[in-house]
């Protein structure tokens, strides 16, 4: 089985992306270690779906695009949390992969 693959919006830590590589062997890029936080939502969305990554954000336009016109085209993760630090960013995505994700092909 291959690696699963995501690509982690400028909001988000490349610690994120390096614990998400470390924990779960995810193939994980992220747009401010790419030196690619200038993107468009947009450009984003073509750089996810030609790469086959599923997006991780907290950005609300995320799940706004996916629905409106990229339904089956790409994957959106947004995230809504109040406490937006790294460490509580890892907190919610270990225990989403770790239990969630377990029960869903992904």
């Amino acid at each position: 089985m291959s690696a699963q693959r995501f690509l982690l919006d400028a909001n988000l830590s490349p610690e994120t992306a390096a614990y998400l590589r470390a924990t779960f062997g995810f193939d994980v890029v992220d747009l401010l270690t790419l030196g690619q936080s200038h993107l468009t939502d947009r450009e984003i969305v073509a750089m996810a779906k030609r790469e086959s990554r599923v997006v991780i954000t907290f950005d609300l336009d995320f799940g706004k695009i996916y629905h409106r016109w990229e339904r089956g085209q790409i994957g959106a993760i947004v995230l809504r949390l109040e406490d937006q630090t790294v460490e509580s960013v890892n907190l919610v995505l270990g225990r989403f992969f770790a239990n969630v994700a377990t029960t869903v092909s992904l």
